[in-house]
């Protein structure tokens, strides 16, 4: 396994990353790569995105050396996001390093499990602890068709090498869209909880090809509960966030390891608690998800600038940080020309 470079001394930046609201920023979201290997509709259109340039793109070594930086501002949970990272060469070695060379134990990673089934083992051996598993229906057809393509016995494999490797904690992330999925909601709990995953379901958000659907597709996160509780005999369930992301859950009253996970920044904005940051494959710093540009990272790191120049700068971009996001707000359309794949999800 390559060594990759890790500083002998900390970075001597006391405090923690905070924005202008004053957020503490402690959850980093870092994309390896723009890549992926499915098209679903609400992410890209049908003839896909171009990737960057490889010569563009954060190296694995560029990309331990930037989660040290924000190590040294506080930041102490990274998610590993895309594109699809899985398919990211190096991915194993990155995690290795942030786990065992930084110290960094709360590790995730956000895929679609298609290369999930031969990695399973690596990955949880490396640090990574949490996995989120795209998974936007549990019927073939419905699946390919959402996906464009996408196989779903494929990912069903690749979670239950997920299961076999003993992560900490999978969830699945189902993307609502009324019309196509919703009527699944409670096959998807149901199968979910028999396999002691904890099933996930996301507004749609108006992010770059997913405003196509328009506002009409969006299946708010209180009518979903609604629809659970009925079917699933939930009268006495709570609803409480767990405290590490802005998912709000419902716990069952009977069996406290079985819970349903809303994320609701359409209809429930959450963005007072946003505790987030996002570095794209790029290394252009996003204060938002839905944020068209950012601060490029890359020239920095690639230059003769030392770490604590790059802290300054980081600390620089995030002080201008809006108060919340603009979906379906007149005149703030300007996330439409996000690409969910660019930014990291």
């Amino acid at each position: 396994m390559t060594r990759l470079r890790v500083l002998a001394d900390p970075i001597p930046m006391p405090g923690w990353l905070n924005d202008r609201q004053g957020r503490r920023l402690k959850y980093l979201r870092l994309s390896v790569t723009d890549r992926c290997d499915l098209k679903c509709h609400y992410c890209m259109p049908a003839e896909g995105i171009a990737a960057s340039p490889r010569n563009e793109v954060l190296s694995i070594a560029e990309l331990s050396r930037l989660v040290q930086v924000f190590q040294s501002l506080g930041v102490e949970t990274v998610r590993i996001t895309g594109g699809e990272p899985l398919v990211r060469k190096g991915i194993v070695d990155l995690i290795h390093s942030i786990h065992h060379d930084l110290a960094i134990h709360d590790i995730a990673l956000t895929t679609n499990a298609t290369a999930l089934q031969p990695l399973a083992s690596h990955l949880k051996a490396a640090g990574l602890r949490r996995l989120n598993i795209s998974l936007d229906s549990l019927n073939a057809d419905t699946f390919s068709f959402l996906t464009r393509g996408g196989n779903l016995k494929r990912v069903l494999r690749g979670i239950d090498a997920a299961l076999r490797a003993g992560f900490d904690e999978i969830k699945t992330n189902t993307v609502v869209i009324r019309g196509h999925n919703d009527h699944e909601i409670v096959s998807i709990v149901r199968w979910a909880w028999s396999k002691g995953i904890t099933p996930r379901f996301i507004e749609l958000m108006p992010i770059g090809y997913g405003a196509v659907f328009g506002q009409q597709r969006v299946v708010p996160s209180e009518e979903l509960r609604i629809r659970l509780t009925k079917k699933l005999d939930l009268e006495k369930s709570e609803v409480k966030t767990l405290g590490r992301g802005p998912a709000t859950y419902l716990i069952n009253p009977l069996n406290r390891n079985q819970r349903v996970g809303f994320i609701s920044a359409v209809t429930e904005n959450f963005c007072e608690q946003c505790n987030r940051v996002r570095v794209t494959a790029k290394g252009d710093i996003r204060a938002c998800l839905a944020s068209p540009d950012g601060l490029s990272l890359l020239p920095l790191l690639r230059s003769e600038t030392d770490d604590v120049q790059i802290a300054n700068a980081v600390r620089t971009s995030l002080f201008g940080k809006d108060e919340r996001h603009g979906f379906y707000v007149s005149g703030r359309d300007a996330h439409h020309d996000v690409h969910m794949s660019r930014v990291g999800g």
